[in-house]
């Protein structure tokens, strides 16, 4: 199928006359087909954001590939003790930073100072990190709530280690006592 730059303007024809309203439609079509092929790069961009999107959630869900290795790394994910899962798919033990929406890192946990962390659960204060998508999450910077608490429980276990697959943090936005919800129950850790 030809496209609009295929075809020649009227003036390059000898036997037909060439006018500016024909210049001006030949630009508006150039101009159209532009912005179609714009749309269809940014709508590729968009399949592939969400697919690395999913692959991530997938990753965090499914559970790690691999171990970290690394002097800091080798105290964060000892073997003994319930863990956490990163985005990374790193096993940690008292992460003072955690990701929790692993494909838009929109809530997250920043300087946590763990006051417990046992079999049966894990609890501390944090600032809790939340995108409130106004006017719409893109435009909107990711908004901060010092002095709240988090608490982790509900452990899985799997043939690798034994996860925390419950997160609960409570925080105050103005007045009002908040309350976020996550689980990462979605399938077990392998």
């Amino acid at each position: 199928m030809p496209s609009i730059h295929d075809v020649h303007p009227i003036s390059s024809f000898k036997d037909e006359p060439w006018d500016a309203s024909t210049e001006l439609l030949f630009k508006e079509a150039r101009a159209r087909q532009r912005r179609r092929r714009r749309r269809g790069v940014a709508f590729a961009v968009l399949v592939v954001g969400i697919a690395a999107s999913a692959m991530a959630i997938g990753v965090t869900t499914a559970g790690p590939s691999s171990t970290s290795s690394g002097s800091s790394a080798s105290v964060l994910t000892s073997n003994n003790g319930v863990k956490v899962i990163t985005c990374t798919g790193a096993r940690v033990v008292r992460p003072s930073t955690l990701i929790i929406s692993c494909a838009d890192a929109n809530t997250l946990l920043t300087a946590t100072h763990w006051s417990t962390w046992n079999a049966k659960g894990a609890t501390g204060t944090t600032r809790f990190g939340m995108n409130l998508c106004t006017p719409y999450c893109a435009a909107s910077p990711i908004t901060y709530f010092p002095h709240s608490t988090v608490s982790l429980s509900a452990p899985l276990t799997s043939h690798r280690a034994t996860y925390f697959s419950q997160l609960v943090v409570h925080y105050v936005m103005g007045s009002a006592r908040k309350t976020f919800d996550f689980s990462w129950r979605g399938s077990t850790p392998r």
